[in-house]
């Protein structure tokens, strides 16, 4: 039997066509709880190499871990990230997730009334204080037990009366304001905060056991047991976002400014916000013991949590292998 050209042809066409479409049809679907803050603007930039990863990677924005880790737990989404603290909280409150990486480590300020001088935790001694409950608090916390500062929501019951404030724009709000004498912030609120001149510079919170703050990143133990493979290479998309804002500042800033958090600040805002962090997926089982057994402490969990349930950090270790960390 005769076969044409066009027969021929025809054939291997179909076959590079069916190629195709299994490779777009056949990549991965991971469902991302994000924030909108510099500290996480890696996993933002994981969508210029999902293709790379086979991943298709759907963004959902919060504006605290705590609401981040809710969407995890609800079934929202397969991955969320937050302060450690925030995965901590939602696991011990009965979300079945693992912590997986790290993205960032420090992006935290405290900042005060141009007019006041405070510069120090202890000059905060009678003096009224907004922070956002979750990692925020939890820092505060430390820190004021560090120098012996009692706090209270109530005025004149302790020290320093503390305000809950339930967004990162409303601590510009209050500073503003003048309704608090100072504040602790994610970046880039604090640099945004003086630079409008609301604010001055007061200190950065890495003195403690809670060391320079590092940001995490969890999934759902479902999809973790059901997809391995995946969350190995979502993994590894992360490690080399990461590295490639970490050796490119210019890039960093270019990608902050003009995509991931465009018109939400200025060059100078993104330039001491920069100052203030390190993009670094570093995350250590120490690190995560050390949030469990403060945050046990101060009455934010009620059971104690083995490290080794809530982590999984090998996929982390290998794509920092292969990537060069």
């Amino acid at each position: 039997m005769k076969v044409s050209f066009f027969q021929v042809t025809k054939y291997f066409l179909g076959c590079f066509l069916f190629v195709i479409s299994f490779s777009v049809f056949s990549k991965t679907t991971i469902r991302i709880a994000n924030l909108e803050i510099a500290p996480f603007l890696p996993v933002a930039f994981m969508e210029k190499l999902a293709s790379k990863y086979d991943l298709e990677l759907k963004y959902t924005n919060f504006r605290r871990g705590l609401e981040a880790a809710q969407a995890l737990k609800s079934g929202e989404v397969d991955v969320a990230v937050g302060g450690v603290e925030a995965a901590i909280s939602a696991i011990s409150g009965g979300m079945p997730a693992v912590l997986i990486s790290g993205v960032s480590t420090g992006g935290i300020a405290w900042v005060s009334q141009p007019d006041q001088d405070i510069k120090s935790v202890k000059d905060l001694k009678g003096k009224k204080f907004a922070v956002i409950a979750g990692l925020h608090e939890l820092v505060m916390r430390v820190e004021f037990e560090k120098y012996g500062l009692s706090m209270s929501t109530e005025p004149g019951k302790a020290d320093v009366q503390v305000f809950f404030i339930n967004s990162p724009p409303a601590l510009i709000n209050a500073m503003k304001s003048k309704s608090v004498d100072a504040m602790s912030g994610p970046e880039p609120v604090p640099s945004q905060a003086i630079n409008l001149k609301v604010a001055k510079p007061m200190l950065r919170p890495y003195d403690t056991v809670l060391g320079n703050i590092p940001r995490g990143i969890f999934m759902s133990k479902e999809y973790y047991s059901k997809n391995k493979e995946a969350a190995s290479r979502f993994v590894s998309a992360l490690v080399e976002a990461t590295k490639m804002l970490r050796d490119n500042p210019k890039l960093a800033k270019e990608f902050a400014l003009n995509e991931a958090l465009k018109d939400g600040m200025t060059s100078e805002d993104w330039n001491l916000t920069a100052s203030n962090m390190a993009f670094d997926i570093s995350l250590t089982e120490t690190q995560i013991q050390a949030y469990i057994e403060y945050m046990l402490k101060y009455g934010m969990i009620k059971s104690n949590l083995k490290v080794n349930e809530i982590t999984d950090l090998s996929m982390l270790e290998k794509a920092k292998v292969i990537h060069k960390w």
